[in-house]
């Protein structure tokens, strides 16, 4: 998906919105909405680098699958103290 399209000023809430956008279009809301549950959920047990490659089996990859790992995704686990 990256590789078919361009993003300029990837630093810009607007770019980054499209991306996000992007994703939605092309795996549909109802697998996106999935998606971005699994990932809010994990809470940092799982690697980023494993994500991305799970992102990559699904087709996107990138800028669009960084933003969408640094909007819904956190590295830091949630401890029960």
């Amino acid at each position: 998906m990256s590789y078919e399209i361009a993003y300029a000023d990837i630093g810009s809430a607007e770019t980054k919105q499209k991306a996000l956008l992007d994703i939605k279009d092309y795996w549909g809301a109802k697998h996106y909405k999935k998606v971005t549950k699994a990932l809010a959920d994990d809470h940092g047990r799982s690697s980023r680098q494993m994500i991305n490659i799970s992102l990559m089996m699904c087709g996107v990859q990138g800028y669009p699958a960084e933003v969408l790992l640094d909007t819904y995704w956190t590295p830091q686990m949630l401890l029960d103290l």
